[in-house]
């Protein structure tokens, strides 16, 4: 091999690398992040359920039926938000879906230079969010039944807490089943979530609000195409997208995950002027530095702090900026008020006996056997046909032990419930589907935590 080939190939192998390593660090923040909010997520669902059972803690539960009508007449008349659970489930969670729909949009941008990484978690999403609704259907009767309503709860995955047993199994794991499991728990909960709020809307629909909702995500796009990287004017078309979509009758989930599709990714970046301007920026600092005065005090150092920022915040995609700001205010208060309004099961011997209804029964199938399979198959289907191929250091085993894990609806799951139970004379199928998630969550970890553990080799340790 020539000298030339060889640098060739070495640079290759390092672009490689940073390549990964972009991938990486992000969804190494993310899965810190999801594991620790899926421990204080369970913490607050415990306190949920305490609060319904428990009659000195029945305030708290009765807390989210409260009245919280805005007294203005215009927004009275126009804003179909009654209660504090209504304006949790579709205030708090459009922010929700608009952080998870940028995570995944910036993850198709990272692996779009490689249709076959991105073909597989697409695939086995589409398998784990059909399979399990079409098992439900199956089992509760069809169409005309009950509770054919309640597809939905079996195709959504709990992410949080399905990441926390994967890191009870630390690097054992391949990070790419981490990566892979996030993926699809991510695109099917959206899939899901999505196709839900157009088919149960939550009144009549005005297709005189959609219209303009359509034109304002027009308006969001030209934004997009002339490359603002300003967060102000996404975010005021962004509130205005929400209300029309809210008094349209769709679920105003959808305008989250609208609005996140049009944020910036990409950034025109002249290096030589960002580098100029930077190190002029740090030299005034090092001019204006005084050791024997405090940061607080030196209005000059702050000044150039500022300005190095503002530079900073220029170069920096506008995904990546709402990503971080969003982090914490996600998965340390909106996720376990979520919880607090919405995870309040009712556990008696009259809810317990309806266990055997079909309703409880379609939801325990399709999270606890639909998933797997549905994932499992698409992805053998999707490998077989050339569209993709497994992760590297992967084999089917860890697939399905994914797939086992992605049963654990539990939150995402219990927010479909909600939508698709929401009218008052469905609220024992409410509380009954919540039961039933509840049971098949537990048992999709403990299957899928005991299966990964059998799957991955004691002594086998994968690079995170």
């Amino acid at each position: 091999m020539s000298r030339q080939s060889r640098i060739a190939k070495a640079r290759r192998i390092l672009n490689q690398r940073r390549n990964a390593q972009t991938i990486i660090s992000p969804f190494a923040k993310f899965f810190k992040q999801q594991t620790t909010g899926g421990v204080l997520l369970l913490a607050f669902s415990v306190i949920a359920i305490a609060a319904a059972n428990l009659p000195w803690l029945r305030w708290l539960h009765d807390f989210w039926d409260k009245d919280l009508t805005l007294t203005f007449n215009f927004v009275t008349s126009y804003l179909p938000l009654r209660t504090v659970r209504e304006w949790v489930n579709s205030g708090l969670m459009v922010i929700f879906f608009f952080f998870i729909a940028l995570e995944l949009k910036r993850e198709v941008v990272i692996e779009q230079s490689s249709s076959r990484n991105i073909l597989l978690p697409i695939f086995a999403a589409i398998g784990g969010a059909v399979v399990p609704a079409a098992i439900y259907f199956f089992v509760s009767g069809g169409a005309g039944a009950p509770g054919s309503s309640g597809w939905g709860t079996t195709s959504a995955t709990g992410i949080a807490l399905a990441i926390c047993i994967l890191s009870l199994l630390k690097s054992r794991v391949p990070l790419a089943i981490k990566v892979f499991f996030t993926s699809v728990a991510i695109m099917d909960t959206l899939l899901t979530v999505v196709v839900m709020s157009v088919l149960y809307p939550s009144h009549s629909i005005y297709f005189g609000f959609l219209i303009a909702a359509a034109v304002v995500v027009c308006a969001l796009m030209l934004l997009n195409r002339f490359r603002v990287n300003y967060a102000f004017p996404y975010f005021a078309l962004g509130i205005l997208l929400w209300f029309l979509v809210l008094r349209s009758g769709v679920h105003a989930t959808i305008a989250g995950v609208a609005l996140a599709l049009t944020i910036p990714s990409s950034i025109r970046i002249n290096q030589v002027r960002f580098y100029a301007r930077s190190k002029f920026m740090l030299e005034k600092f090092k001019e204006a530095y005084n050791s024997a005065t405090s940061l607080l005090r030196n209005e000059h150092e702050q000044q150039q702090i500022n300005n190095l920022q503002r530079e900073i915040n220029k170069v920096t995609p506008l995904i990546l900026r709402t990503e971080n700001a969003l982090y914490a205010w996600v998965h340390f208060c909106i996720m376990p008020i979520f919880a607090l309004a919405n995870i309040g099961i009712i556990i008696n011997s009259e809810a317990v006996g309806m266990l055997t209804n079909a309703t409880a029964v379609g939801i325990f199938l399709g999270l606890a056997l639909g998933k797997p399979i549905g994932i499992a198959l698409m992805s053998f289907v999707a490998v077989k046909l050339k569209l993709a191929s497994l992760p590297e250091k992967t084999r089917w085993v860890e697939i399905l032990g994914a797939g086992v894990l992605a049963g654990m609806g539990f939150s995402m799951s219990f927010f479909a419930g909600t939508i698709a139970f929401h009218s008052g004379d469905m609220a024992d199928l409410q509380n009954l589907g919540k039961l039933a998630t509840l049971i098949s969550t537990l048992f999709s970890a403990l299957c899928g935590y005991f299966l990964l553990t059998a799957a991955c080799k004691k002594g086998t340790s994968y690079a995170t």
